[in-house]
């Protein structure tokens, strides 16, 4: 062993000047590109925290549904995170260029002049200079999620103070944002209940007098019980129908937010058209995802199991050991659609296709259950029959009318409510080290690997010259 060792050393000592030369020259050209030619890049970082107790019910809804988290899609995957990162926000197009408005109006830094490449071509336009500087940017933006409750909004610059200034709109134009897509999505939804509200009213109305003048004509004043449970489980089936709309319809409104701020949510639109491709900007193949074989199975299996517990929801409470594991295999299928559709789709895209064929299957749960109930009708007198299906109009009219006076309010409420799903925990400093390039790191790096293959590169010379003289002997 001894005499290996001193081998080792003896070919090193015969070989240290060209050793040397390996790594040294390497080493000293790393040295002289990171203090004298490479850039120094600075990162400003803001911290923030999500206190979800104090958020309201669309603010916790855009965190834990239509956001990506790093730590796992909360409601997909059962968890209860209590931090989401506005990924799609903070990375969009749209928010890029609201912070570099922001930064020119409030801080008098003009980010476009700190990227020489955008000059380089001078035929370019300025809505195609602010297109690449938005590329440039989301490139630039990182958000971290260490730990649970806290994230940093960090940006990368050759300057420390835009870098700084930079992270902290970020942050305030994300914050803008939500406020701007909580107040457009409330406005959409009022449109649409009070339409549907008076609606209803107008319905109601004309079932009320078709009602009076049914029993002044018949003599029936009023049904037997069957019917009256009947009537019941078709007034609760239509409330949850109504739910689900309303429910749909605002998902749908924030998707449309998103698309308006540029998240590329064409696809979404592309599956709801059935694959008609927006204009000039064909989407992924969205209609591929809906005509897989995996997809399909999962969509039929996620209608079956709602429907199941919707029959189980008619006799049972939802804490009913049956009713439990319905909600848990459902949950399972919601997984497994999600990543059959991060196949087709992005994260963002993929949640809201999970989410629509959710409320897809609960409509088609909803009509088959009132199938049911029609045929069961058909067992009355005629004109008993039809007395008990204008009473279940108007049942049905006067349940779905209180669900969307409630939602309604609700949505009224959140329209006028300005809020902060997240507070600033520590604005951004300005940075006085570069994170790039890491000078002690890269050379001390540039040092072990080029020692390690000079080294080896010795050894095989001094073998091979070995093998040359026992040749020539």
């Amino acid at each position: 062993m001894e005499t290996s060792v001193q081998s080792y050393f003896s070919v090193i000592i015969r070989h240290w000047k060209l050793l040397a030369a390996i790594v040294l020259i390497p080493t000293l050209l790393v040295v002289i590109l990171v203090l004298f030619i490479l850039t120094p890049v600075y990162e400003g970082k803001t911290t923030i925290i999500f206190p979800l107790k104090t958020a309201s019910s669309f603010m916790r809804r855009s965190l834990s549904e239509m956001d990506i988290p790093l730590m796992g899609m909360s409601r997909l995957l059962d968890t209860s995170a209590t931090l989401y990162n506005h990924i799609a926000i903070l990375e969009s197009r749209t928010l890029a260029l609201r912070v570099n408005d922001f930064l020119i109006s409030e801080k008098g830094i003009d980010l476009m002049s700190t990227y020489p490449e955008l000059w380089k071509d001078k035929d370019l336009t300025d809505d195609e200079r602010l297109y690449k500087l938005a590329k440039i940017m989301r490139e630039r933006i990182d958000v971290g999620d260490a730990n649970r409750g806290m994230a940093t909004v960090g940006f990368l610059h050759t300057d420390p103070l835009t870098a700084s200034e930079t992270s902290t709109a970020y942050v305030m134009e994300t914050l803008k944002f939500l406020n701007e897509l909580n107040r457009n999505t409330q406005s959409d939804l009022v449109l649409f209940l009070e339409a549907r509200q008076d609606e209803v009213e107008s319905d109601l109305e004309v079932v009320e007098t078709e009602i009076q003048f049914l029993k002044e004509e018949t003599g029936i004043l009023s049904i037997e019980e069957q019917a009256r449970q009947i009537i019941s489980s078709y007034s609760e089936i239509e409330s949850l129908a109504a739910q689900t709309e309303i429910d749909y319809q605002g998902s749908l409104s924030m998707a449309r937010g998103m698309e308006a701020a540029g998240m590329d949510m064409e696809d979404y639109y592309d599956w709801l058209a059935a694959g008609e491709s927006p204009y000039d900007n064909p989407p992924v193949p969205a209609i591929e995802a809906l005509a897989d074989a995996t997809v399909t199975a999962l969509r039929s299996e996620l209608s079956d199991l709602e429907l199941a517990r919707q029959q189980a929801l008619l006799w049972a409470t939802p804490d009913n050991p049956d009713v439990v594991r319905l909600n848990f295999e459902i949950e399972s299928v919601r997984r497994e659609l999600y990543r059959e559709f991060s196949d087709y789709y992005d994260a963002t895209v993929a949640n809201l296709m999970v989410e629509t064929s959710a409320y897809q299957a609960q409509l088609n749960v909803a009509g088959g259950i009132l199938a049911e109930l029609d045929a069961r009708l058909q067992d009355f007198p005629p004109d008993e029959r039809r007395l008990i299906e204008m009473e279940r109009d108007r049942s049905v009219q006067e349940s779905i009318y209180l669900v969307i006076t409630q939602e309604l309010e609700q949505a009224r409420i959140q329209e006028m409510r300005e809020e902060e799903p997240y507070t600033i925990l520590d604005e951004a400093l300005v940075p006085t080290r570069p994170v790039r390039p890491r000078k002690v790191v890269t050379t001390l790096g540039t040092f072990m690997i080029m020692f390690w293959l000079g080294t080896v590169f010795i050894f095989w010379k001094d073998n091979r010259i070995r093998q040359q003289a026992e040749r020539g002997r």
